[in-house]
């Protein structure tokens, strides 16, 4: 197997937080804008204009669940990481269903923000399903390989100690 195999894929790790980032600022700066543009909204003011968080109040906890899927991509290995994946990706797919209920009306920047975030949670979510296993593990750094544990000199003394010899004599060779 190739040396370049074996090692953790840490900038495939940081391009899923970064996608998950991206999709929370997206998915909440599309909650905090207007989502239609039309004659009656020119004459309100810009707080009477309903916002997307107003049109579809899925927008923030989308957003939220985006900051829990770094937690999520981060904390875990394996197979629940896949599962974190898989969920990520449901959630976007999910969304997106919401937004093609509104997509007949888009006349504004709102909901292609919105659009845009679910996209970048789709991608980092089958990313994460399809190349988690290639992500290094929280605290892989410190993995040893093994389980074997460094000696430690003062607990061999004692031990030497117990079995009766005395760990301050060197056994000596004669020529």
């Amino acid at each position: 197997m190739p040396e370049h195999a074996a090692r953790p894929a840490r900038g495939l790790l940081w391009t899923v937080v970064l996608l998950l980032l991206a999709a929370a600022g997206l998915l909440w700066g599309s909650s905090s804008v207007a989502w239609f543009a039309d004659a009656s909204s020119a004459l309100r003011s810009a707080r009477d204009q309903p916002t997307g968080a107003d049109q579809v109040p899925a927008l923030i906890p989308l957003a939220l669940l985006s900051l829990a899927g770094i937690a999520g991509a981060i904390a875990t290995s394996g197979v629940l990481r896949r599962v974190v994946g898989g969920l990520l990706a449901l959630l976007a797919v999910g969304g997106i269903a919401l937004w093609v209920g509104y997509a007949a009306t888009v006349t504004a920047v709102g909901p292609l923000l919105g659009l845009a975030g679910l996209a970048l949670l789709l991608a980092a979510g089958l990313i994460v399903l399809v190349g988690g296993a290639r992500m290094p593990a929280l605290g892989a750094r410190y993995d040893t390989g093994s389980n074997a544990r460094a000696a430690d000199p003062d607990r061999e003394v004692w031990e030497a100690l117990d079995s009766g010899s005395d760990p301050t004599v060197t056994a000596r060779k004669d020529p």
